[in-house]
């Protein structure tokens, strides 16, 4: 009597079975990539609501555009209030003494003296207005000592403006020329330039402080 046959030593399987006796494993079409891995070393999910928080709020993007924009604005309609002003010393020096050297040789130092004004002036908005962008940019990125830094900035901005505006009816050139009044676009440039600056400052000062801003930057700093 032979033993039985076993069916593993003619070569083959069991029809759709194993060496193992069981059936092949079907996989999805792809292979394991197909099945989720999880990582034990990842760090945790960020809370949704700390992740609201941290996305930048309209507010802070209105802010940074104003502390970029308007000091360069300041500074342009500076220099066209120099130009004009030139222009202004130019015209009113000329004719008053009969004799055309003496006045180009006053409109010289007239000029000289403007010049060396409006340098001045011009380097002191260069300066600000690029420490504007720069803290600008730091308070973009949530840094709360740049809001804060831009804040006092901007007050000082607003105290300048409202002394500039109480004072601003009365300006008049000095000697021969204390008593022409300087020329209504003058005015109505300087005006612009500082209700500009008041207004943009009270919007950027608001707009920082608002509650979507707040979260933005407490958020910002836990990270």
């Amino acid at each position: 009597m032979t033993p039985p046959q076993n069916p593993w030593q003619q070569g083959g399987y069991p029809q759709g079975g194993t060496p193992s006796g069981g059936f092949p494993q079907q996989y999805p079409q792809g292979g394991f990539s197909q099945y989720p891995q999880s990582n034990p070393f990842a760090a945790p999910p960020v809370p949704a609501q700390e992740l609201a928080a941290f996305q930048r709020p309209i507010t802070v993007e209105i802010a940074f555009w104003i502390a970029v924009v308007v000091p360069l604005v300041a500074t342009v309609l500076s220099v066209l209030s120099y130009l004009m002003l030139q222009g202004f010393v130019n015209d009113s020096i000329a004719g008053t003494t009969g004799d055309s050297d003496i006045d180009r040789q006053l409109a010289s130092i007239a000029n000289g003296f403007l010049l060396f004004f409006f340098v001045v002036l011009t380097i002191i908005y260069l300066i600000l207005t690029g420490l504007w962008i720069l803290f600008g940019f730091k308070m973009r990125a949530g840094k709360n000592w740049a809001r804060i830094t831009l804040t006092v900035l901007a007050g000082i901005w607003m105290l300048v403006g409202v002394i500039s505006l109480i004072q601003g009816g009365s300006m008049t050139m000095t000697g021969d020329l204390d008593q022409r009044q300087l020329p209504g676009s003058f005015f109505a440039l300087s005006y612009s330039q500082t209700g500009l600056g008041l207004v943009g400052m009270l919007v950027f000062t608001a707009l920082v402080y608002l509650k979507p801003s707040n979260w933005y930057f407490k958020a910002a700093g836990r990270f």
